[in-house]
Order: C-alpha cells, then structure tokens, then sequence
C-alpha cells in the first residue's frame, strides 16, 4: 500500500493569497513527511479548489485562471492541480468548451465536469470537450486530465474529480494506491467470504492508524477523510485485475468477475476508517497490468466495464477508444453512466481516451510510467 496523493483543499480566501497559499503548500510537505516517517510512500501532493465558475469570472478567463494558478501551486510545493469541478446549470456547456484550451496552457492541471442533472445540450458539449482534449497532441493523452463526474461529494482526493466545497475552510484527504492488498488477500482457490473478510481486515487495521496520524497532525486543517479507491499501478503484483483473476481462476471478464467487482466494494465499505471520495474499487485500464492486457484480448469490452460499474467499481477509466468515436456516442456512454450513478447511488466518474488515428485493436503508445501496454478498445 502506498498514498497515491495527499490532496490539499484551499478555500477562496487561500486560493486568492500566495501567502495563505505558501502556507497550505508548508502544512502539506510537513503531512507528506509525517506520512513516511510511518513507512507509507507518498507519489504526489495536490491541490483542488472550488468549482471554477466561483473563481474564475467567464469562461474565457479559464485558460489564463488555470496557467496562473499553475505556476503559483507549483511554488508552493504542489505539482497536480485541479481546477475544482464544472458545476451543472445553464452555462455549462459554455464553460466545458473552455477547458481545452486551459488544459493546452498547462501541463498537469486537471479539471472535472459534474454532469448528474445536466441538459442534453451539456451532454453533447462534455462529448465535444473530451474529443477536444485528445487532439491535443498526437498521443490523446491530455484527456487523462478531464473527467466527467456523477454526484461525485466535494473532499475527495483522487483527481481529476477531487474538487473544494465553496465557502469551506482549508482541509486534505488521502488518497491511497491499495490493489497491491487486494492481491495479497485474493488467494488462489479461496473463496470470496474469505477474501472479503481478509480484504476488510487488513484495510481497517491499516487505514485507522493512518486516519490517526491524519488527525494529530491536521493542524488547523479540515481532515475529511481516505479513499480507498484500491487505485493499481502497472505491475501484476499491485493491479487489481490481478486479484480478481486470483479469486476467480479465469481472465478478467470471464464469468465471476462481476461477483468478484462486487466483494471488492463491499469489502472497503465495510472496512473502519473515515471515508472521503469513491472507496470503491477502481478499474483503470491502462494503469491496470491485467486490464491493460486484457484490453486487447476480447476477454472484456465496454458492457463489462459498466457491470462492474453497477457491481461496485468507480466507473469507466481511462479507457482508450478509436479517435474518431462520434460524439453522439460518447454523449450516450455518459448518459449510460449518469443512469447507473442514479441507480446505485454512489458517485461515479467516466474517463476515456480517445487515440488520434488509432482504431479498434490497435496498440497504445505512452510513455508514461503510470501506463501500461494495452489496444484500442470500441464503444
């Protein structure tokens, strides 16, 4: 197990003082360090502010708002920033057209769009949008930093989603990079009684003590909590495809895996500790050893993705689809994924990324640590 981010929650006041902002960037280094002190690694420390339309004046000054804020983050400690969520209302799609621009202008700065009550006209935009971003550069990589989000709460670390409340004081949640755990309680031949328990037990112990260490070292800081989203990372001994290959002895796909999707999340709901975010299992296909593999090898496709959605995952993530997917489509896919938030009543994100030139099958080229091989997959 590891902190994937510590992720830092600056209110309006901080956002608008470097001073105040210097401040959280000191109060964050000095929680990353208490962090390992423990013996837990933590990858990144971030930043999230409030939804953009409370800050920012229009949604043409976006892109300037998010270059700005980039550098001053940057001074502060912080590498990742998230320009909080796009709320829905009737100016939604003007500011969604918006962030293509202000994702081209920076260079790790994210942005999430919040589309559970929004009109079909904000459907299409978001569609559009996503599209915009992957022709960003010849890989379709920008979009990793925009997703669409589902009732997603504000005080949840894992971004793009991870967004600050308006008018809520400075706080921080932990983001935990756990699929490794549920490898190691995924035993072959056992059964999914057991592996739940065994999952269950072993986050309670380990998550109260880091909720603990979270709570004495707060400061003035709101703590709002962990997501143990179980989050992979692209080796077969920390990826969650892995695990529930392990319990149900077959490709990820193959029947059981549903079943498998479903213990996951019941085993981090039913675990100890204070919850911020997801806590939900996080199917992130190429950042999935398994998954990405599997991606290709037509032991799964976008219906299975949306199972295990409505099972227990966090959504479709990171799913790389043909550059030329239409946009009507994409519309629906998201639509599809608003109707299982509803029906679930959890929060939910869908995150894909369109490939330029790239069809069905073909094989994905990143060279980004967090990525590993996978193809084309179709919606």
């Amino acid at each position: 197990m590891q902190i994937r981010a510590i992720t830092l929650f600056a209110s309006q006041a901080t956002l608008a003082d470097d001073d105040r902002l210097a401040d959280l960037g000191r109060q964050a280094e000095h929680l990353r360090q208490r962090m390992e002190q423990s013996g837990l690694a933590v990858q990144s420390l971030r930043l999230a502010t409030p939804p953009a339309q409370a800050w920012v004046p229009d949604p043409a000054a976006l892109a300037a708002a998010a270059t700005a804020l980039e550098v001053r983050a940057k001074a502060a400690g912080f590498r990742h920033v998230s320009l909080g969520t796009l709320r829905p209302g009737p100016d939604l799609a003007g500011w969604l057209a918006a962030v293509p621009q202000a994702l081209a202008v920076t260079q790790w700065v994210f942005c999430s769009a919040q589309m559970q009550g929004a009109d079909a006209a904000a459907y299409r935009a978001c569609a559009e949008t996503i599209l915009a971003n992957s022709r960003l550069g010849k890989d379709g990589f920008a979009n990793l930093r925009f997703a669409a989000a589902f009732d997603m709460p504000p005080g949840g670390p894992f971004f793009p989603a991870a967004y600050q409340a308006e008018g809520a004081p400075d706080g921080f949640a932990i983001a935990i990079e756990g699929a490794d755990v549920a490898v190691s309680a995924a035993q072959p031949g056992g059964t999914i009684d057991r592996f739940e328990q065994c999952l269950r037990e072993l986050l309670t112990n380990s998550l109260q003590a880091l909720a603990r260490l979270g709570e004495s070292e707060r400061g003035e800081l709101i703590f709002h909590g962990i997501d143990c989203a179980l989050a992979p990372y692209p080796s077969a001994e920390r990826s969650l495809g892995t695990a529930i290959e392990h319990l149900t002895g077959a490709p990820f796909g193959a029947p059981g895996t549903v079943t498998a999707v479903a213990a996951l999340r019941r085993a981090v709901a039913g675990a100890s500790f204070p919850k911020a975010g997801f806590n939900a299992p996080m199917l992130i296909v190429l950042e999935d050893a398994a998954l990405a593999a599997g991606s290709g090898a037509g032991h799964y496709d976008w219906a299975h993705l949306l199972a295990c959605t409505a099972a227990g995952s966090c959504g479709p993530d990171v799913v790389p689809l043909p550059g030329d997917t239409p946009p009507q489509r994409l519309a629906a896919a998201l639509r599809d994924v608003a109707a299982l938030a509803r029906s679930v009543g959890r929060p939910l994100e869908m995150r894909v990324l369109p490939l330029p030139g790239r069809g069905v099958g073909a094989a994905t080229q990143f060279s980004f640590d967090y990525f590993a091989p996978g193809r084309v997959m179709a919606l």
